[in-house]
C-alpha cells in the first residue's frame, strides 16, 4: 500500500467521522499476523462507533472499503478498529478456540459455538488450524452461521453437537 493510498483511506475516514459529528484520532499500524494496515480510531465516542457486537464498526469498515475501492492504486487489505476493540476481541476468540478445542479433545464430542460474524469465525478457524486432533467447519446461514469443532481422530460419542453456552 502506497503512502498516497494510506492518505486516501485516512481522509475517507475523517470525512465520514466529520459527517457524523465524531472526533477521533487515527493511528496506523501493521497487524501482527500479516501485512495488513490497521487504522485504529481513538475517540470518546467509541461505543457509538463499535455498536452492538461490533456491528457499527463492521458497517464503517464496509463503507470505507466501498468509498476507497476505485481510488486506491491497487486492491488493499486494511482493518478499521476503534480503541483496539477488534484486537482485544481477537485475543478473546483465540482463547475461546483453544478452550473449546481442549473440551472437544477431553470429551471426544463435537461442540457448536454460538453464531458469529465471518471475521470472528475466520479467527476461530485460524486458531483451531494450529491445533492437532481438531477440525472445524462453519455451518448454517448468516447471520446465524456457527463454527462446529470436532475431533479429527477417532469417533464421536454423539451425533448431535453440543451447544456452547
Amino acid at each position: 500500500m502506497t503512502d498516497q493510498d494510506l492518505e486516501i483511506i485516512k481522509q475517507t475516514l475523517r470525512d465520514l467521522l466529520e459527517r457524523t459529528g465524531i472526533t477521533a484520532e487515527i493511528e496506523t499500524r501493521v497487524a501482527d499476523s500479516e501485512a495488513t494496515i490497521v487504522f485504529n480510531l481513538r475517540t470518546a465516542d467509541s461505543g457509538i462507533l463499535i455498536g452492538a457486537h461490533g456491528q457499527n464498526l463492521g458497517a464503517l469498515q464496509y463503507l470505507v472499503r466501498i468509498l476507497t475501492y476505485r481510488k486506491l492504486s491497487s486492491p488493499a487489505h486494511f482493518i478499521i478498529d476503534v480503541e483496539d476493540y477488534k484486537k482485544t476481541r481477537e485475543e478473546f476468540l483465540r482463547e475461546l478456540a483453544r478452550q473449546a478445542a481442549a473440551r472437544v479433545r477431553e470429551t471426544k464430542e463435537t461442540l457448536l459455538l454460538k453464531p458469529m460474524p465471518p471475521y470472528e469465525r475466520r479467527v476461530i478457524h485460524d486458531e483451531l488450524s494450529k491445533l492437532d486432533g481438531i477440525s472445524s467447519e462453519s455451518q448454517g446461514e448468516d447471520p446465524e452461521r456457527q463454527v462446529l469443532i470436532k475431533p479429527r481422530q477417532g469417533g464421536q460419542s454423539e451425533d448431535e453437537p453440543k451447544e456452547n453456552t
